[in-house]
């Protein structure tokens, strides 16, 4: 079974917390605010946070001021069925969103197709290709899933079609 991880972080601001999930953002899942979990190793989250350590240095030495500490616990296969649940749900949340904004692409795509709906077409496919990875690591299957991968199915035709026509 692949090794998982939970990243608990303390920040006291905003600043610091957007810092955070610029730097572990590729690397996990936030399944509740503070608590993302892993599937790096150890000593490569270990590493991403000692930038970020590095990056608040340098701005408390222009005299911002904040807090932030972490913890990094290695997860044993049942600790992780205990969490799993979590992640399963924060999935959800993130399928339902992904569902949403594709439909509302895929409505403003049928109405018309320039330069803006590219781009957006473009952040849906890395959100969905992101979101897909992410359900494949934690091996999480449901229709929410399916639902999203027809709408992507469709979105990528309509984008095809649109695109050949210009």
């Amino acid at each position: 079974m692949r090794q998982y991880a939970l990243v608990i972080i303390y920040a006291s601001n905003d600043e610091v917390k957007e810092l955070a999930n610029r730097k572990l953002g590729d690397v996990g899942l936030e399944i509740t605010s503070g608590v993302m979990i892993s599937w790096h190793a150890r000593q490569d989250l270990e590493g991403r946070i000692m930038s970020i350590k590095d990056e608040l240095v340098k701005i408390m030495e222009g005299g911002f001021e904040g807090e932030f500490a972490y913890a990094i616990v290695e997860l044993t296969d049942e600790q992780f069925r205990a969490v799993r649940p979590l992640v399963v749900r924060r999935l959800e949340v993130e399928d339902k969103r992904l569902l949403t904004y594709g439909e509302n692409l895929l409505k403003r795509m049928r109405s018309r197709l320039n330069n803006r709906v590219r781009r957006e077409y473009g952040r849906f496919d890395r959100q969905y290709r992101r979101l897909i990875m992410l359900h494949n690591i934690f091996d999480v299957k449901h229709e929410l899933l399916n639902r999203v991968m027809d709408l992507a199915r469709e979105l990528r035709i309509e984008y095809e079609r649109r695109h050949k026509e210009n």
